[in-house]
C-alpha cells in the first residue's frame, strides 16, 4: 500500500478546540481499524472503518 502523508495548514496549537476533538476521535477510529488489519480482522475493519467515516463525515460546531 502508498505511504500517505497529510499536512495540517495551521499548527495544533492554532487549531480551534473543536478541530483538535474531531482529529482526536478520528485517530483512535484509525489505531482501530489499523489494529484489526493487523490482526488479520478484516470484516471487522470495514465496520469499524465504515463508523469511521460515518463519524467524519458529520457537520461540526467549528468556531472559524
Amino acid at each position: 500500500m502508498n505511504q500517505i502523508r497529510l499536512y495540517a495548514k495551521l499548527a495544533p496549537s492554532q487549531m480551534p478546540e473543536s478541530y483538535q476533538q474531531k482529529l482526536s476521535e478520528l485517530l483512535e477510529w484509525n489505531k482501530i481499524v489499523y489494529g484489526c488489519l493487523q490482526s488479520g480482522q478484516v470484516e471487522d475493519a470495514k465496520v469499524f472503518l465504515e463508523q469511521a467515516i460515518t463519524e467524519a463525515e458529520k457537520p461540526g460546531n467549528y468556531d472559524s
